[in-house]
């Protein structure tokens, strides 16, 4: 009720569901809180990863249980050969590409999913055992709303619900639910950690809100930084105001990392060795270079410049009518019947510097030698800047931040959340 009083309307919810006791529950519950002439439509989506033999039988059954309830159901299906490792992220990312297929199909306002608090105990377990740092921002856990790939909003309306409770309400409606036994296979992460968890005494989902809104206010000021303090011209390069130096560190870090990713293209900011070194080089205030997360961070009398570095942008062939990402930066789509080469510009010095006026023309030239060049030109080539660390996923502590990049590489608006600011609340 809390989502539906805070969704936009009208609206498609497309909702996954495995069969499992979260997912089952999540359906039903959306079902019978949707009273008829809402405004809001509920269609429903199992992917089938083909990874356990009965997987297909499963989604069978998943399909009877939506035409019981009256909601359309799509199946499908994880083709081709299956990695023998990393099976876990392979699947995932799997599940999400398959997911916005159908999202895309039907323009789903919004995919949801049945992700519960004991799944954010254990995302948060995972994550602080990797790193307990206060600066891990990975200890807000899952996002309540997350954008895929720049198009879809995911939506997760039971993350303050306990599965236990959910399974009480299926009882109680005389439903019953499929138990995957991949989760009691101690091979995976996971369920080690949803072991150790069961002996503890409990798990602080307060902390995690206080950390998620730590993690929004410190995403909002290094926005704010950078939209008052820094200029990206031709989408490579960043100057910062000398200005904008002597401001909170904390900001002034998390700004920076962010703005390595995105000029770096790196879907993860550099590690805190790597920042740690780029503070202490700003907090000395000397003219010069130091690198790290793939650009270089030049430091001169008129600010500082940050740039990608000039090795590693390797040629990239892009076939006749199809999509690449080239250096991890640009998103290329050859709408041609030929195959094109993608690589990094030849370094000429006076076009660098026609580009970059009033720029040090060394930081011109390592500028211009850092964007794309094609070797054709057609109307039906398109070359868009991307934002590595939001392109694929985009939680919404990051979206005021991931906008102002937006704005100042020029690219594409962020779609808007699919709901009000109660969100976080549901």
């Amino acid at each position: 009720m809390r989502l539906f009083g805070c969704i936009v309307r009208p609206a498609r919810l497309l909702v996954a569901i495995s069969g499992g006791s979260d997912s089952a529950g999540l359906l039903l519950s959306l079902v019978k809180a949707n009273p008829p002439g809402s405004g809001i439509v509920i269609d429903a989506v199992t992917v089938d990863h083909a990874l356990r033999p009965e997987s297909a039988d499963e989604a069978v059954g998943v399909a009877a249980f939506c035409a019981r309830l009256g909601i359309r159901h799509f199946t499908r299906r994880w083709e081709g050969e299956k990695p023998g490792t990393g099976i876990s992220a392979a699947s995932r990312d799997a599940r999400y590409r398959l997911l916005m297929e159908v999202a895309d199909e039907i323009d789903a306002t919004a995919i949801l999913t049945g992700h519960t608090l004991d799944d954010q105990a254990e995302t948060v377990a995972m994550r602080s055992a990797r790193d307990e740092s206060d600066g891990n921002l990975g200890l807000t856990g899952m996002a309540q709303a997350v954008l895929l790939e720049r198009r879809r909003w995911l939506l997760r309306p039971f993350l303050n619900t306990l599965r236990a409770d959910i399974r009480t309400f299926l009882s109680e409606s005389g439903e019953g639910w499929i138990d995957d036994p991949s989760n009691l296979n101690r091979h995976y992460e996971r369920v080690r950690v949803r072991d150790r968890l069961a002996q503890l005494a409990g798990f602080d989902a307060e902390a995690v809100e206080r950390a998620g809104a730590r993690r929004t206010e410190l995403s909002n000021a290094a926005a704010d930084w950078l939209a008052t303090h820094a200029t990206i011209r031709q989408g490579v390069l960043a100057r910062i105001a000398p200005s904008g130096l002597s401001g909170d560190p904390v900001t002034i870090r998390h700004a920076l990392s962010t703005l390595a990713a995105v000029l770096g293209g790196r879907e993860y900011l550099p590690g805190g060795e790597s920042m740690d070194r780029v503070m202490a080089f700003i907090d000395g205030q000397r003219p010069g270079r130091i690198t790290a997360g793939r650009v270089i961070f030049d430091l001169r009398r008129d600010g500082l410049y940050v740039v990608r570095e000039n090795r590693g942008m390797m040629p990239l062939h892009v076939a006749p009518a199809s999509m690449a990402v080239w250096d991890g930066r640009y998103r290329i789509v050859n709408g041609t019947q030929d195959e094109i080469i993608v690589g990094s510009t030849a370094p000429d010095r006076d076009e660098a510097i026609a580009l970059f006026p009033d720029v040090p023309p060394a930081i011109a030239v390592r500028a211009a030698t850092a964007m794309p060049r094609v070797d054709a030109a057609a109307p039906s080539i398109s070359i868009c800047p991307m934002l590595g660390p939001f392109d694929r996923f985009l939680p919404q502590f990051e979206v005021r931040l991931a906008s102002v990049f937006a704005v100042l590489l020029g690219c594409d608006v962020f779609p808007r959340m699919p709901v009000k600011d109660c969100t976080r609340k549901s």
